[in-house]
């Protein structure tokens, strides 16, 4: 069954559309993170399925409704905003109920909920006892306690340090699951998307470029526009003749023919053999390291690899682990 569907949306401010006939599915119980740049639509997207911002042409349905006409408050949507936005004179538990009837209140389901944030022991405190993940963690409770049809994030984790991040990503995504929830998830962190959705969408012009899992939109991106967005990459302009290219890193097989660009990610440049390459710099990540080096044409490459075995100055040899992608007629 589909949970949100959104067609041909054109929607903008003044007589400038921001989104331009976007059609976007969100399957029931799926987390979908919808993945751009600044201006592309994201939060435009998000304010017209909430009801906050009216469409000049489109059709949205969530659960098989048509939301045309019906307020923001009869449409069965929960809301976590970027800073968590509790109400300050209220405890944690009397936050989550807020949009509950009294009979919702006693059965259970606010102390269910923060248990699975993880905030059992914390319905007593106020807001201004929390840290910023913990506020996040109760707006989350709050948006779920109603059993909405859909959950509206609108960079929910931005505000928080890189650590913390990355731990409530994941507490979120198990709740979500959990709970069966369907969400719509915006963001412009390529690895927050790629990480914790089971979709991404990445908006392009006010539409969707592509749709797809994360694994689809790394590894088979739909245009070379998408490649480039969803991570790093190292690029060669190239001629495919008769299934194949020359690079300065060697010549491979591809699909396709005549000019274009050649992709490698910089996770599949190996160091210690192929290529002749000299080590310019090393970025250290504690997990890894990233490597920029310096091909015998001059050409610079990064590659991305576990460890430190090279330094600055030293001499080595790099090549390529796995499929390359090319796309035709494209230019960087």
């Amino acid at each position: 069954m589909t949970g949100l569907v959104v067609k041909g949306l054109v929607a903008g401010y003044g007589t400038d559309p921001v989104l331009r006939g976007l059609d976007l599915v969100v399957p029931e119980g799926a987390l979908v993170a919808v993945l751009g740049p600044s201006g592309c639509g994201k939060t435009t997207l998000l304010r017209v399925v909430a009801g906050l911002h009216t469409p000049a042409a489109g059709r949205i349905e969530l659960g098989g409704r048509d939301l045309a006409g019906i307020p923001p408050e009869r449409r069965g949507i929960g809301i976590v905003p970027q800073e968590g936005a509790l109400f300050p004179h209220l405890t944690v538990t009397r936050n989550v109920a807020f949009g509950l009837s009294r009979d919702e209140r006693r059965n259970g389901r606010v102390g269910e909920l923060l248990d699975l944030v993880g905030l059992a022991d914390f319905g007593q405190r106020m807001p201004s006892e929390l840290s910023g993940g913990q506020q996040q963690r109760v707006a989350l409770a709050r948006a779920l306690a109603p059993k909405p049809g859909v959950i509206l994030m609108d960079e929910p984790f931005s505000s928080l340090d890189a650590g913390l991040r990355d731990e409530l990503r994941g507490d979120v995504r198990a709740a979500l699951r959990a709970t069966g929830a369907t969400a719509l998830l915006v963001t412009h962190d390529q690895e927050e998307a790629l990480g914790v959705a089971d979709l991404v969408a990445v908006l392009r012009d006010g539409a969707v470029a592509q749709l797809g899992t994360p694994q689809e939109i790394y590894t088979s991106p739909a245009d070379l526009g998408v490649a480039l967005f969803v991570g790093e990459a190292v690029t060669f302009p190239a001629t495919a003749t008769q299934g194949s290219v020359e690079t300065p890193l060697g010549r491979f097989g591809v699909k396709g023919q005549g000019a274009g660009t050649v992709l490698i990610r910089p996770e599949q440049l190996r160091l210690g053999e192929g290529a002749e390459a000299a080590v310019v710099d090393v970025r250290f990540h504690g997990h890894g390291a990233t490597v920029l080096l310096r091909l015998r044409d001059g050409t610079q490459v990064r590659s991305r690899v576990l460890g430190t075995h090279v330094k600055p100055g030293e001499n080595t040899a790099v090549t390529v682990r796995g499929p390359v992608l090319f796309f035709p007629g494209n230019e960087l």
